[in-house]
């Protein structure tokens, strides 16, 4: 006598379906990468103006280090600490001296960057002064010049008669009101002869701020984008699409009710016997208070 066996179609049907789950996730996985989505800016209406109900958090701050050399084969000479405060509506420069002592064998943070890039000089930054900063540009003459011209140039009160020594040519600043531009800009925060440290660190900060403030008023959504692709065009960074357009909200909104929104903070401390620069304690919780750490 024959045995009928039972039927097994449900473990075929479940197998079935398992193996659709998986080719539907592939296919979606793929779709995805091929066309990917467009990221969209929070708080933006389609026609790229401010929202009328967006409000700025602590989530749109951010803090950025900012590095500047001469020539793209040149080590960065200048590095800022850039913060934004976007409830606040507050811009802190934030210059670092020279001689910052940090701990990676006693380096500089032009050497720094030579040996190991900008995320290893934002690690030692990191380090020397207590303040994370979530991105960072580097930017040469070039770069710097072509974003200073498209920004504006800024009229600024020069404290006293300065030198700029830029290579084979040497350019007289008098003192008094002058109309800086972009080339002129980038001689004096660079180039400049400054009597000590805290002259030129104060001067550089001063006449950033005034760039920012004298311009930050003529700019809309569009002219945003333009400056952010040109941030990050052919310069070493970190900053991707989604950290901008998840602020760009905020900076706008610091475009229309801000007031004259930047400043700066000079860092204080003492020189140590191999020329390094230590930043004090005080200082140090200084900082974080214009970074919005405390």
């Amino acid at each position: 006598m024959s045995v009928k066996r039972k039927s097994n179609w449900y473990i075929y049907f479940i197998a079935f379906g398992i193996t659709i789950a998986f080719v539907a996730v592939a296919v979606w996985q793929l779709w995805d990468y091929l066309c990917p989505k467009k990221t969209e800016s929070v708080g933006i209406t389609e026609n790229g103006e401010l929202a009328d109900d967006f409000k700025p958090t602590t989530a749109h701050n951010f803090v950025m280090l900012s590095m500047l050399s001469d020539a793209p084969s040149d080590n960065p000479e200048l590095f800022t600490i850039i913060s934004y405060n976007a409830v606040a509506n507050e811009v802190c420069f934030i210059p670092l001296p020279v001689g910052l002592s940090v701990e990676l064998n006693g380096r500089t943070l032009s050497n720094i960057y030579f040996a190991q890039g900008g995320e290893a000089v934002v690690k030692a930054v990191e380090e020397a002064v207590g303040v994370k900063c979530e991105s960072f540009v580097e930017m040469d003459r070039e770069a710097f010049v072509s974003l200073v011209t498209a920004f504006g140039n800024v009229e600024y009160n020069v404290g006293k008669t300065t030198i700029i020594n830029d290579g084979n040519t040497v350019e007289t600043i008098n003192s008094g009101v002058q109309m800086f531009t972009a080339e002129k800009l980038f001689g004096y925060i660079m180039k400049a002869d400054f009597s000590d440290e805290l002259t030129r660190l104060n001067s550089v900060s001063d006449i950033l701020s005034e760039l920012v403030n004298q311009n930050f008023r003529n700019l809309d959504s569009s002219i945003l984008d333009v400056y952010f692709n040109m941030i990050i065009g052919d310069n070493d960074t970190n900053i991707t699409d989604e950290m901008y357009k998840s602020r760009k909200a905020a900076l706008l909104n610091t475009v229309e009710y801000g007031n004259a929104p930047a400043g700066y903070y000079i860092p204080y401390g003492e020189y140590t016997e191999d020329g390094g620069f230590r930043i004090a304690e005080n200082s140090i919780i200084s900082i974080k208070q214009r970074t919005g750490l405390m």
